[in-house]
């Protein structure tokens, strides 16, 4: 351990000549150059366009730069600096009062609620009261001039938070009399927060097995209102009973929503949501087609569009509607600047406070502006021009090509400096070749070993530190050939690891040598990718075992046949479905693990009509169902293509001694006519339908391909997708679809609760 430290000392004192070279030259570069310049993320204006504020990530550490603007005299008025990591964003933001709320999360705060004020003044509302996992920005909402937030504490205790007219409610869902048991999840119901129903909803899931409606918002006492399911209630129609309901509590007319009727020429009309009915289009002073409606505060809303039925043929137009008085304010003097793409971008948002006449908008290409309805006043900046703003008259600036012709000039410093860097480096150099020798031995132990589940029942520190870091010696015990066994290793661990006696384990153990390594993650993730899954063709069910129910479905294990080998797959059997002796079915076998890869007569698809994509799970529920040593996981997963997001629910059997946690990022295969076909639908319009029919065709996967009726407003729709068997679908059911009313073809969003 001295000598260890020793060592240590050694390198600190032989790096100490490049760190204080490398300091003092580095405050000669700053003289050299005048700044560096910040590249902003995302930019809004304040104080009716007379300021703005920017947004830039720091080169150097976990902040934002900030930065606060005179529009008219281009300059720098106020920077300052907020926390986050390098893996968060930006929030959803909202105008509240004179300023904006823009929300950032760190690690070591939780959420950062940062209120902007346009006097430059900052404040932090939350003070590390607020926590969220590591998909935090999918739990902050943005509406109506509110900042909402859902999640869970650390202590497992889950809230709502509201964040208005810059003060911050929280609500703890676990206190008494709120709600009738303890909350154990809680989601958005899906399209609430997009004006589907007067009020945005969460749906919570509690310990009893029993469903409540809660609201999104709070009322001026700060409180939630409160819905419970009935038990013979379908979801969709709790669902709209608690909107009607809240809309009533909060005063927003459930049955007078604006929303865009998807039927050409998309005009905004009044929607009746306690009926399902669409009523007239709203009367704009001129017609607005292809319209887009955004939510701006407690009684107003834009509407923006084109001019033309057919927006190529036309001009951007926009008017802010009073849902209360129904008076009208034109904002075409700064829409007509933008596009009609930058218009139906997702990203673009528009802000206003009830009693003002300004209306903000800030674009998904990174640009920002303001209109004043009255003196039909506008202007709209790009982030390119505001960091323009930021220059100096001298054009240097910090850059790679800047610090070349810094270095490129020499001086007592540049070569004194490059002399102990070089020193350094070719000293350093061979060190580096040893983490790849001891990588090639440890691939060597991997391969030359057998990969055996064991049990550690032993650990003791050895007294030897590497880094700071201890080695412990760990006794393994295992079962090899019908033997009890153990065996010693030892590893360097750190001093924050979870592992402890008791602790399943998987090895490699060389039966020569009578030595052994663990098997991490890494190990198997690479193993994976280096292991080519073999396809075994026709196999022949030849058994069948019963587990017992999950959910509506039957846990079972297969046994197929194929080339005198067996191979077993453990699948959940839907309601409605039935694998059956003699069939046949299409394996893959992985690291030794066989998957049905198609059963029945599904079609193969060429491995050029699948798209290779990466899903992070968003939730996690293990189903009291274990074969073989798995674990059936049933898993959301937000599945990414581009700019695209798709919500799936899966259900896995899960080797034990593998970890699936929130965060979780999993490759997903898609087929290319499945990906093209459901983003086309999640775009189309959504509601709840009636199952009339269900037909199966075999597998994709472990998931039955079903061909589904659905009824809506007294039309059919047509829906061929594999279905989710821990769930499944049978006649009668209500599902919430996304659908097109022109092909009648619709995707299932969520399944029937029952």
């Amino acid at each position: 351990m001295k000598k260890n430290r020793a060592i240590s000392l050694g390198n600190l004192l032989f790096f100490i000549p490049v760190i204080l070279l490398s300091y003092f030259m580095w405050n000669d570069y700053e003289d050299y150059i005048d700044e560096y310049q910040p590249s902003f993320e995302s930019i809004y204006m304040l104080d009716e366009g007379k300021k703005l504020i920017g947004l830039a990530k720091h080169p150097v550490g976990e902040q934002y730069d900030v930065y606060l603007f005179d529009t008219d005299k281009e300059n720098i008025m106020k920077d300052t600096t907020v926390h986050t990591n390098f893996q968060a964003g930006l929030g959803p933001a909202t105008y509240q009062q004179d300023g904006i709320i823009i929300p950032t999360y760190d690690d070591s705060h939780g959420l950062q609620i940062n209120y902007f004020h346009s006097t430059g003044k900052v404040e932090e509302l939350a003070q590390d009261t607020i926590h969220l996992s590591s998909s935090w920005s999918s739990n902050v909402y943005s509406w109506r001039s509110r900042l909402i937030v859902a999640g869970e504490s650390e202590n497992s205790e889950f809230y709502i938070a509201q964040i208005k007219d810059g003060k911050l409610v929280k609500v703890n869902l676990s206190k008494q009399d709120l709600l009738p048991a303890r909350p154990v999840r809680i989601d958005e119901v899906h399209g609430s927060f997009k004006n589907e129903k007067a009020v945005p909803l969460f749906s919570v899931a509690l310990k009893d097995d029993r469903t409540a409606f809660i609201s999104g918002i709070l009322d001026e006492n700060g409180d939630l209102s409160v819905l419970l399911q009935d038990k013979d209630e379908g979801t969709f129609a709790a669902q709209d009973r608690a909107g009607a309901l809240f809309g009533k509590v909060f005063g927003f007319n459930n049955t007078k929503l604006v929303r865009v009727n998807g039927n050409y020429p998309e005009e905004a009309s009044f929607y009746n949501a306690d009926e399902n009915h669409w009523g007239e289009a709203v009367p704009t002073p001129k017609p607005v087609y292809q319209a887009r409606v955004f939510l701006l505060d407690d009684e107003e809303v834009l509407i923006a569009g084109s001019t033309a039925e057919d927006e190529l043929n036309g001009s951007i137009i926009g008017y802010v509607f009073n849902e209360t008085s129904g008076k009208f304010q034109d904002a075409t003097v700064l829409l007509e600047q933008l596009s009609y793409e930058i218009l139906k971008n997702d990203q673009t948002e528009f802000y206003k406070n009830l009693d003002s006449d300004v209306l903000y908008y800030h674009g998904g290409d990174n640009t920002a502006g303001y209109v004043d309805m009255k003196s039909q006043e506008a202007k709209v900046l790009s982030s390119e021009q505001v960091e323009k703003w930021t220059l100096t008259e001298s054009k240097n600036k910090v850059s790679i090509q800047s610090f070349w012709n810094y270095v490129k000039q020499g001086g007592a410093i540049v070569i004194n400096w490059a002399a102990w860097v070089f020193i350094t480096l070719l000293t350093f150099l061979s060190i580096a070749f040893a983490p790849r020798m001891l990588a090639r031995s440890r691939a060597k132990k991997l391969r030359d070993g057998q990969q055996i589940q064991g049990r550690i029942i032993n650990m003791e520190e050895t007294g030897l530190f590497v880094n700071e870091r201890p080695q412990v010696r760990f006794i393994v015990q295992f079962e090899d050939e019908g033997q009890m066994k153990e065996v010693e290793i030892k590893q360097v661990i750190s001093f924050v690891d979870p592992t402890q006696i008791g602790d399943p384990v998987m090895i490699s153990y060389n039966r020569k040598t009578h030595k052994a390594v663990f098997i991490t993650e890494e190990d198997l993730k690479h193993a994976a990718q280096k292991t080519k899954p073999e396809v075994i063709k026709d196999a022949v069910l030849t058994h069948i075992e019963r587990y017992g129910s999950v959910n509506r479905g039957e846990a079972l294990q297969l046994h197929f046949s194929a080339g005198g080998q067996d191979y077993t797959v453990p699948v959940v059997q839907p309601i409605g479905f039935e694998y059956r002796t003699g069939e046949r079915a299409n394996l893959i076998l992985i690291q030794g693990m066989a998957r049905i890869l198609r059963y029945g007569s599904v079609n193969s698809v060429k491995g050029s009509d699948q798209l290779s994509l990466q899903g992070e799970v968003i939730h996690v529920q293990k189903m009291p169902i274990v074969i073989d040593n798995k674990q059936l996981m049933l898993m959301e997963i937000m599945i990414t293509s581009g700019a695209e997001r798709i919500r799936k629910v899966n259900s896995l059997f899960v080797p034990e001694n593998q970890s699936v946690n929130v965060g979780t990022v999993l490759p997903v295969n898609m087929e290319i006519d499945d990906l093209k076909k459901e983003t086309r639908l999640l775009r189309a319009k959504q509601g709840a339908a009636k199952v009339l029919s269900v037909h199966f065709d075999g597998t994709k996967g472990e998931r039955p391909l079903a061909d589904i009726i659905a009824e809506k407003d007294g039309t059919d729709y047509h829906i061929k997708q594999t279905i989710e068997p821990v769930h499944g679908v049978v006649a009668g059911d209500d599902l919430w679809i996304a659908y097109d009313e022109h092909t009648k073809e619709a995707m299932i969003i969520n399944y029937s609760s029952r």
